[in-house]
């Protein structure tokens, strides 16, 4: 095998036109998702806001840990100097629900310390005692300890919240209490739901993609338009249809009590089966079209060869044109895996209380708590699955390409 050879400069002078044109698409996702996703994203590890808040306060506990108790006088002068600076600067609020992410119930007395900072009159005054009178936070040595430590610029405060750590208070990681954890829990919910809507799809596409494959050119395209309409038609009013199917008062339900399979109305909607079954009408053409690409290309010459050699037509079909499909399952499993990890609305309006996938816990925390470091670090969550999800289907891909030849 010869090795390659390097572009001459008449052949990259060829290639400027091509990368011309391709110039408004590069600067246009690069504008759009790039560099929006970098940035929220660089949310997770962003400490500005403590950084440039407590400076004077941060210096002043150096070598003091939370384990001797609240810190020295020296500390609660620093805590006032830097508290009347954000204060004046339109800060202070910024720095009083950072800390409040840390300490939850601290808002209302950082708040109000900085309003006093700014005003109060410190000379002769035990600036000691002043502060512990704005408020029980500042009586908690956990919230000077956040002070202490998360002032630098980077920050791991809201990647470990979502792994359901914490720093100890010599800074050594522990797991938060269990009535604390929640987002290890989340993210195995999600991951449950993604890959058992995944493996279904793949089930149900396998056979609807033969029978596509097989039949008739006119009976084909009907079949065909059948997968493709519900892409033509808006996830929120399948997912309302849904609802209006199996509610209690829905014509599933009324269908089983005139059959008299039941005699009262199941509970069929807000769980995690409906929940499932909704996921899985509305992602199933992401499963079957790839799928149905390859097949189309595999010659059926070779199903039949394998027969007439006296294989069963299980034994034939596993052998010989289920590696000829992984392609076209690892595609269409990448797309409907991919598209269940990231839903927001299905889950959202069909699915119960503990069947909320992750992306409605990043929703609530950008938009109804604020909190968009935490948000940030739930999203890279997924992002980093995703990546490793493409890796392995990569992988796989490579080695069953390679048993195939």
């Amino acid at each position: 095998m010869r090795p390659p050879q390097p572009l001459r400069p008449s052949a990259l002078r060829g290639q400027v036109p091509y990368l011309l044109m391709l110039a408004p698409l590069v600067m246009f996702v690069l504008v759009t998702v790039v560099v929006p996703v970098a940035l929220f994203l660089f949310r997770a590890i962003d400490n500005r806001e403590l950084q440039a808040g407590f400076p004077q306060t941060a210096a002043a506990l150096s070598g003091w840990s939370q384990a001797q108790g609240l810190p020295p006088e020296p500390a609660f002068a620093a805590l006032i100097f830097d508290l009347a600076k954000a204060q004046e600067e339109g800060r202070a609020a910024a720095l009083a629900a950072r800390l409040n992410q840390a300490v939850p119930g601290s808002r209302s007395t950082v708040i109000k310390t900085a309003k006093w900072a700014a005003t109060a009159d410190l000379q002769g005054a035990s600036l000691r005692e002043d502060v512990l009178d704005q408020g029980k936070a500042w009586h908690n040595p956990a919230l000077w300890s956040v002070i202490a430590h998360e002032t630098g610029r980077f920050t791991s405060y809201y990647i470990l919240t979502t792994l359901d750590l914490k720093r100890g208070p010599e800074g050594q990681l522990q797991r938060l209490p269990a009535e604390e954890a929640l987002f290890l829990t989340i993210l195995a919910r999600t991951l449950a739901i993604s890959l058992s809507v995944t493996a279904i799809c793949a089930l149900l596409a396998l056979p609807v993609a033969h029978v596509i494959t097989a039949a008739r050119p006119r009976m084909a395209t009907l079949l065909l338009a059948m997968v493709l309409l519900p892409l033509w038609t808006s996830l929120l009013v399948r997912t309302v249809a849904w609802i209006i199917l199996l509610q209690g008062e829905g014509p599933v339900n009324a269908t089983l009590q005139w059959l008299g399979a039941v005699t009262e109305p199941l509970r069929l909607v807000y769980t995690r089966g409906s929940l499932i079954v909704t996921m899985v009408q509305v992602l199933l053409p992401l499963m079957i079209l790839p799928v149905l690409a390859v097949l189309k290309r595999i010659p059926p010459e070779q199903m039949r060869a394998a027969r007439s050699l006296g294989a069963p037509w299980w034994m034939a079909w596993r052998r010989v044109q289920l590696p000829l499909l992984w392609p076209g399952l690892m595609t269409g499993a990448g797309l409907t895996f991919t598209f269940a990890l990231g839903y927001y609305i299905t889950p959202r309006l069909i699915g119960g209380e503990k069947d909320q996938m992750l992306s409605s816990f990043i929703v609530f925390y950008t938009d109804k708590t604020l909190n968009w470091g935490l948000a940030a670090a739930l999203s890279l969550q997924l992002l980093v699955i995703l990546a490793l999800v493409a890796g392995l289907l990569a992988g796989l891909h490579r080695l069953t390409t390679g048993r195939v030849r």
